[in-house]
């Protein structure tokens, strides 16, 4: 049984341990026992009471292991058989809040770690937290609060327009699956606060695929991502699609709306349809803010960067040249420079149509020559864009519950929480890239050297008919989402929220296998990197495309989305470019 954690957690103990009740000698009665006796008792109880004492409360010296992952760095379960999964016993678990962060979680994440006096940006900061009714703080890779250097950064891109007043972003979510739309809204976040901007975040739409709400259609981000907090609004003021109309589309604002469209652009303003011939079409609002707007020509092939001195004179120093064309290349036709002419303008919006889709991670789109400056859009990142709670926590009782199978075959955890079991995601439905779409006995063939004998395998999928992965499941035990509904109560849940569950859950895989050219395999990776896991742990199915991320490029395409690459999160938590040495 998963037991509530206490109130109190994010202190120094849990209830449980927190008290103890004296052992009060009851009073004599006639016939009762003789004092001396009574006095054996006591010296009896007292020598017990203290042994108990120091077993419960002192620290103990954990025993020496072979393992490369110390005694301290796992967390000792109960174990449910392999044939059912039973929630686990978390009685053990005794660091929890901000004793755990203090202690096993520190800053530094593995691999992508680097000494606190190469990072003055996290002097400050703290590791993050999920509210839960269980303990699964080992899922955080972002810092909350982040370093005093980040809460009081300001960038130099961003300026007050000459007329005083508010200068907007606004965009059109992209249209395909849930990863890609990710992958595009990172882009506008980042170019928002460079540009300081407030943020128009579009209409709630049904989003592709994610249709799984029977109550409710239409998704906006918020459901997603924690974008109403203090502190993400401090970098970037956000406003919904309807106070951005009550504002400015008035007869007295920045973008007044014709008295001909106002109905429609109104009726689309809260939820919006992507069919053209709906009252409340997204393309009322689309059309109104592209007539509005300057609407740059921008997508996959373009890159934009931004460079201090190109902004403020127009000038551009000979190394930061050649390392804008040395990063944008084969782009280089496609440079973009963002200056102070640019951002003269009051509207920037950003169009999702053919010519204008922006297929692109954001790290390998955008180009900030001053490392310092780009490294804290990294954080920025990884700090914010995370998602919801509730997301983590259910995602965290399954890890759990795979540790705790694992462990009973022999498996430990990492440091940083991850492991115990080996991870897949194979993508099976739309992806339009066929030769990726293996049979399962290639998937083994190709895959089995990196598993280890009797390890436990979780297959993230949207393969329904799960006897397709019978030639892994007679090799290994293989375990899937649905293996953990009730355990996990996944019903209580937005039913969208599935795949963001298997994407966490197979991020702390000790080894994890994907599907080239599938953003939602990429961004696994992207995740085992924020918690400092090695790339040379993963691996793609498909066979020519194996062993891609096992090396670290000095350049890549911009246009580059089929996978991700050690750009986005090693070393960035120091104001300089890391050395590829070690991802």
């Amino acid at each position: 049984m998963i037991r509530p954690r206490a109130k109190n957690s994010r202190g120094v103990g849990t209830l449980q341990y927190r008290g103890s009740s004296r052992a009060v000698p009851p009073r004599r009665h006639k016939n009762g026992f003789s004092r001396s006796k009574w006095n054996v008792i006591k010296v009896i109880l007292l020598v017990g009471g203290t042994a108990l004492f120091l077993g419960l409360f002192l620290p103990h010296k954990p025993e020496e292991t072979t393992s490369s992952t110390s005694a301290t760095d796992h967390v000792d379960h109960n174990v449910p058989k392999e044939d059912e999964v039973k929630s686990p016993d978390l009685d053990t678990i005794k660091h929890t809040g901000e004793e755990h962060i203090s202690t096993a979680r520190t800053l530094a994440r593995g691999v992508s770690g680097l000494p606190m006096e190469q990072t003055p940006a996290l002097v400050g900061a703290s590791r993050g937290h999920i509210e839960c009714d269980v303990n699964v703080d080992e899922l955080v890779y972002w810092n909350d609060p982040q370093g005093e250097a980040d809460r009081n950064f300001h960038s130099p891109f961003a300026t007050q327009s000459t007329s005083g007043k508010t200068k907007y972003i606004t965009f059109e979510p992209d249209r395909g699956g849930w990863n890609n739309i990710r992958m595009n809204l990172e882009n506008i976040f980042v170019f928002a606060l460079a540009t300081g901007r407030t943020l128009v975040l579009p209409p709630a739409a049904p989003l592709y695929l994610l249709n799984k709400d029977s109550k409710e259609k239409h998704k906006g981000f918020g459901d997603f991502f924690p974008l109403g907090t203090d502190e993400f609004r401090k970098r970037v003021p956000i406003l919904t699609m309807e106070e951005f109309i009550v504002k400015e589309g008035g007869a007295d604002g920045q973008f007044p709306i014709p008295e001909e469209d106002v109905k429609k652009v109104i009726a689309s303003s809260k939820e919006c349809d992507k069919r053209a011939k709906s009252d409340m079409a997204c393309d009322n609002i689309w059309d109104w803010l592209e007539k509005s707007a300057f609407v740059p020509q921008f997508n996959s092939s373009t890159c934009i960067v931004f460079d201090e001195e190109k902004f403020t004179s127009g000038e551009i120093s000979t190394e930061n040249e050649k390392n804008s064309k040395d990063f944008c290349a084969p782009r280089e036709d496609g440079i973009f420079y963002v200056d102070s002419n640019f951002e003269e303008n009051q509207m920037i919006h950003f169009k999702n149509a053919k010519g204008w889709r922006i297929m692109s991670h954001y790290y390998g789109y955008m180009y900030f020559t001053n490392p310092k400056i780009f490294n804290y859009f990294k954080r920025f990142v990884r700090d914010f864009l995370h998602y919801h709670d509730e997301i983590y926590c259910a995602a965290g009782k399954i890890v759990l519950a795979l540790q705790e199978e694992g462990k009973k075959l022999g498996f430990s955890t990492d440091g940083e929480g991850g492991g115990g079991f080996a991870s897949m995601h194979v993508r099976r439905g739309d992806l339009q890239y066929k030769k990726v779409k293996i049979p399962a006995e290639e998937w083994y063939e190709n895959l089995k050297d990196t598993w280890q004998p009797n390890e436990i395998i979780y297959i993230a999928t949207d393969e329904r008919n799960k006897t397709f992965f019978d030639p892994i499941a007679k090799e290994h035990t293989v375990k899937f989402l649905d293996d953990y509904w009730d355990y996990a109560k996944l019903g209580e849940l937005d039913g969208n929220y599935m795949g963001m569950i298997d994407t966490i859950v197979a991020s702390r895989g000790r080894a994890f296998g994907g599907t080239f050219f599938s953003t939602f395999s990429g961004y696994i990776n992207r995740m085992r990197g924020y918690h400092g896991m090695s790339m040379k742990d993963s691996y793609y199915g498909y066979l020519p495309k194996k062993d891609i991320t096992h090396e670290w490029k000095d350049h890549y395409s911009g246009t580059t989305f089929s996978y991700e690459w050690p750009d986005g999160w090693v070393g960035i938590d120091g104001d300089s470019e890391p050395s590829k040495d070690k991802f």
